[in-house]
């Protein structure tokens, strides 16, 4: 009875949705047709006589045995299949740790790396800014080295200057000495009475002779020469040294200063009077051939000199309005020639 149930509900089953999935697989799993269902084939077992329903047959058994078989098949190919896939996730997540660890190392690494890299970076900009302040300190101190050389250098430009002209002015003063050596020497061998010849005066080492009469500057110069020496030359006297009868007196006298063309005997003195070569005849020179710094102030309102109140000036030379007196100068000793 209760197989004659189950044959029809599959038969209805059948009639209302055509065969049922499960049924399908199974079919396509077993390689059966729709003529082997079992369904299709089963018979309604007879129903024995003593109630009991009919035994299955051998066919029917075969039939079950081997869908459970091939189910078994395909539960032990999906338990393989699950445990290569099992496998394969095993291994690809070993291996996607070990390169998680990798990775995780290597970025570390880097990291560290990184870290020393900016910290030896760090380290070099300090470095870098240090050599930079004290590049601009080397370059500061530079400066102020080179403006303090150039200080020095002014400095001893100009204390060599100053040594030249005190050396130039110890010289003087040497050769100031050395005549006052030599006057001196001359006055210890000479007394007053026989240093300068009768009429002439003794005065600072040179004997002086001041006439009583006026004549023009050239006939004054001639009269010294007659006499052995020359007109007087006061280059070597100062304000101070000047006589008194020269100094007080309102009385012109000729001396030994001219102004004229160079001389002849001194053209070593071309290029310190005028180094262009023009002006020369503005040049006043002493009868010695020395040259005379006359102030700039001073007017050449004529071409021979005078001394009067202690001071030189200009005068004409010749003239009817030109007489003067003059002074004669010669050195002072006993080997002098004397001559009045």
């Amino acid at each position: 009875m209760a197989q004659s149930v189950v044959y029809a509900d599959l038969r209805f089953a059948k009639v209302m949705g055509g065969r049922s999935m499960a049924s399908q697989a199974l079919e396509a799993a077993l390689g059966m047709d729709e003529a082997e269902s079992p369904y299709e084939n089963t018979q309604p077992a007879p129903v024995g006589q003593d109630g009991d329903g009919a035994q299955p047959s051998p066919g029917r058994w075969s039939q079950w045995w081997c869908i459970a078989v091939g189910l078994l098949a395909i539960c032990l190919l999906l338990l393989m299949a699950t445990v290569a896939l099992g496998a394969c996730y095993w291994q690809v997540t070993r291996r996607l740790q070990d390169t998680s660890r990798q990775h995780a190392a290597e970025q570390g690494r880097l990291s560290q790396e990184l870290s020393t890299r900016q910290q030896s970076l760090e380290q070099t900009r300090l470095e870098l800014v240090w050599a930079r302040a004290e590049l601009q300190r080397a370059w500061r101190e530079g400066n102020s080295s080179r403006l303090e050389l150039g200080s020095r250098d002014a400095e001893l430009g100009r204390a060599r200057q100053e040594l030249a002209v005190l050396e130039r002015a110890m010289q003087e003063v040497q050769g100031k000495l050395n005549n006052s050596e030599s006057t001196v020497a001359i006055l210890r061998s000479c007394t007053a009475i026989d240093c300068c010849p009768s009429g002439w005066l003794l005065y600072r080492g040179k004997c002086l002779f001041i006439s009583v009469e006026k004549k023009t500057w050239e006939e004054s110069r001639d009269e010294c020469e007659k006499k052995y020496s020359q007109l007087l030359v006061t280059k070597s006297w100062s304000r101070w040294t000047v006589p008194a009868f020269l100094k007080n007196a309102d009385i012109p006298y000729w001396i030994g200063l001219q102004k004229s063309s160079f001389p002849w005997y001194e053209y070593d003195l071309l290029e310190e009077v005028d180094p262009e070569g023009e002006g020369v005849s503005d040049a006043w020179f002493w009868v010695d051939g020395s040259l005379y710094e006359r102030p700039w102030q001073w007017k050449s309102n004529g071409s021979c000199a005078i001394i009067s109140r202690g001071s030189i000036k200009p005068a004409l030379c010749a003239g009817p309005d030109d007489l003067h007196l003059w002074i004669c100068e010669k050195p002072a000793g006993p080997s002098s020639p004397f001559m009045a």
